[in-house]
């Protein structure tokens, strides 16, 4: 089991999958313009990575105020979401390991 996370800094997002308590994918984009654009980037990450690896859930720290992004992925994608301030990638993907 994987798990996909986001980490939303203010002009740039980190998109990881970990499984098995280790890195398996890692990459970095820009943040859209738009938080429409952000969601959409992130769901089609999402599907992309969805269908590589079993992923049980998905983890985004927020850097900025991208919340309602964050609401709206919970919403849209058929996994678990969790949300966290801003902080570390390591610790952004244990605590979704540990929840999910």
């Amino acid at each position: 089991m994987a798990v996909l996370t986001f980490n939303v800094a203010p002009d740039s997002v980190i998109c990881a999958v970990y499984e098995d308590g280790g890195c398996r994918e890692h990459g970095v984009f820009e943040v859209p313009g738009t938080k429409d654009a952000l969601l959409l980037r992130m769901q089609r990450m999402a599907r992309l990575y969805g269908a590589l690896y079993a992923l049980t859930g998905v983890g985004v720290s927020l850097g900025n105020e991208q919340d309602v992004v964050a609401e709206d992925l919970k919403m849209t994608l058929q996994l678990p979401v969790l949300v966290m301030a801003y902080g570390d990638e390591t610790e952004l993907a244990q605590r979704t390991l540990a929840t999910f």
